[in-house]
């Protein structure tokens, strides 16, 4: 009798701790699908994730028009990036034009944007441009929820295909109506970014632990088509 119980004792942890294993595995397999984020550096800055870095090595090029200006083309800018793991590291660049997104393995990197722009009547530091990067693992912005926060009328014009019109003055009363959980990731954009930002810090306020600030509809084109 005693080495029946034990057998069962034994099988019964034995499933406990499958079990717990199960959802372990579920769970990380979940946040991998997930693996989406937003990142601001400057020149000499590196950002880290899962064991894995990008280090914002230097500007390479900055061609675009100055601030004030009218320009015949809009000029671009070529920025320099560190990508490393702990067994391998490689360099890559991406510009503020059509070459804006790099993929590692099964992580891509897209380059937003690129600001201030600059400026004839100032001369900037390297240190003092940020370069936002979006990051995420390949397929987990597939299906990605994404937000245009202008009027009715700017998204009437023009907006990124599937996008949700909601003017960033109505974002905080109207989210509830996607039915978004708070931990789900999904995009905002604007014209610039600006009004994009006002609503990812309104939105964070409210409990969203996922916002990614698109900048506008061309970066978005870029990033995810």
């Amino acid at each position: 009798m005693r080495s029946l119980k034990f057998a069962c004792l034994f099988f019964l942890t034995y499933l406990i701790a499958s079990c717990a294993s199960m959802s372990t595995d579920d769970a990380d397999m979940e946040k991998s699908k997930l693996l989406a984020e937003e990142f601001i550096v400057s020149v000499g800055e590196k950002v880290t994730f899962d064991n894995t870095s990008i280090e914002f090595s230097e500007i390479a090029d900055d061609s675009r028009c100055p601030k004030g200006n009218q320009c015949v083309t809009e000029g671009q800018a070529t920025l320099s990036f560190i990508f490393s793991t702990p067994t391998s590291a490689e360099s890559f660049t991406v510009n503020t034009a059509d070459d804006s997104v790099r993929q590692f393995g099964d992580v891509i990197i897209g380059l937003v944007s690129f600001d201030p722009q600059p400026s004839d009547d100032a001369k900037l530091d390297p240190q003092d441009f940020d370069a936002r990067l979006i990051v995420y693992e390949e397929g987990a912005l597939d299906d990605v929820t994404v937000i245009d926060v202008r009027t009715e009328g700017e998204y009437n014009n023009s907006h990124y295909s599937g996008a949700v019109n909601i003017p960033v003055d109505e974002v905080s009363n109207r989210i509830g109506e996607l039915n978004l959980t708070k931990d789900k990731t999904f995009i905002v954009y604007c014209r610039s970014g600006n009004r994009a930002g006002k609503a990812k810090e309104e939105l964070e306020a409210m409990g969203y632990t996922n916002v990614i600030n698109g900048v506008n509809e061309d970066s978005l084109d870029k990033l995810l088509d």
